[in-house]
């Protein structure tokens, strides 16, 4: 299967996949790469996902680690403590 893009895609960023839990419904990480509800499943079936995923019941699922390399982003990096922003001033006792 050959997919080709028609609307410009966004961009994951770091921030993005922190706020995610350590699995992921299949449509919820086909969204991060660009693709529709319907395109996960057919990329699925046809083995051509991006990444491992996991059929567990009934539902199928996708490792936010593995999300996050196949996006080039080390996994140990959603574990880190984001650095505060540039307004926020740390608290001091």
């Amino acid at each position: 299967m050959t997919l080709t893009a028609t609307t410009p895609r966004r961009t994951v960023r770091l921030a993005d996949l922190r706020t995610l839990p350590p699995l992921v419904t299949l449509p919820v990480a086909g969204r991060l790469f660009g693709f529709a509800r319907a395109t996960s499943y057919d990329l699925h079936a046809a083995g051509e996902f991006p990444v491992h995923v996991m059929k567990i019941g009934q539902r199928f699922f996708v490792r936010t680690a593995d999300l996050a390399r196949s996006l080039g982003i080390d996994p140990a990096a959603l574990l880190d403590d984001p650095a505060p922003a540039a307004d926020e001033t740390p608290a001091t006792d």
